[in-house]
């Protein structure tokens, strides 16, 4: 995997569905502040935060955009 899913995410900002509600929402710099300095696995780290946020429908966007995400770094 070479791209992050931070990355991903932030490309997503402009999209009008459930999943760039979660861009545009959520708090990408904690995830990221979480994320530095220690190889972690990513989706978990992720899907703690997304879960922590309690703001509804963000898990189910989550779960989307990350289906999204591993398609795009596949190709």
């Amino acid at each position: 995997m070479g791209l992050l899913f931070r990355d991903w995410l932030t490309d997503q900002r402009d999209r009008q569905d459930g999943i760039g509600d979660l861009a545009r929402n959520f708090a990408l710099e904690d995830v990221t502040k979480k994320l530095s300095g220690r190889k972690s696995d990513e989706h978990k780290s992720w899907a703690d935060a997304v879960i922590k946020s309690d703001i509804p429908g963000h898990i189910y966007a989550f779960n989307d955009a990350w289906q999204e995400f591993l398609q795009a770094d596949r190709n």
